[in-house]
């Protein structure tokens, strides 16, 4: 009885590598993974996060950061203990503003001013993607846009400093480089 069982599972064992090998040569050699580059390092990201939350500490503040690429997707994006869960979707959108229209979302907010029409006509463009509110700057270098940086949560006008403090710690990342 001992030596059937044996005799069973080596037949098992040869049945399963045979099949193993068939469906192995049936399947197409693996394609290498494509990878895609951001236009903005994570490293880079990170120290815009971490410039701008540093002002925000300073200030004793809470916020919501996010740094997106040229194509408006996220790198990065850290939410302040105690800042609310809207925040992050509202530097999303303030960030991607500033990736579409490559300059300050506070400069397309005073089209609600100047031209109004043109400011529904983004709004309704981009429904639920932009937010066209001050704190969202594009990030460039050698004039070319790389992405954008998008804080919420401070009061008005502080957004864009914090932004602007993030700005100042990429620099310094950058300047280190060289």
């Amino acid at each position: 009885m001992r030596r059937s069982l044996v005799v069973f599972l080596l037949i098992g064992f040869f049945i399963l590598s045979a099949a193993t090998a068939v469906s192995a040569a049936e399947q197409p050699p693996e394609q290498p993974r494509v990878l895609s580059n951001s236009s903005i390092s994570l490293q880079e990201a990170r120290a815009i996060i971490d410039g701008a939350i540093a002002f925000a500490r300073g200030q004793n503040m809470r916020m919501a950061v996010v740094v997106l690429d040229d194509g408006g997707n996220v790198v990065s994006t850290d939410r302040m203990d105690g800042t609310s869960f809207n925040s992050v979707n509202q530097a999303i959108g303030k960030a991607f503003t500033s990736v579409i229209y490559r300059r300050p979302s506070a400069e397309i907010a005073e089209l609600l001013k100047t031209q109004p029409e043109r400011f529904y006509g983004i709004m309704n463009l981009w429904p639920g993607k932009i937010y066209i509110v001050s704190g969202g700057l594009p990030l460039a270098v050698d004039g070319k846009l790389i992405g954008a940086v998008g804080i919420s949560g401070l009061p008005p006008g502080v957004d864009e400093k914090a932004s602007k403090a993030g700005l100042a710690a990429w620099e310094k990342l950058k300047q280190s480089r060289k």
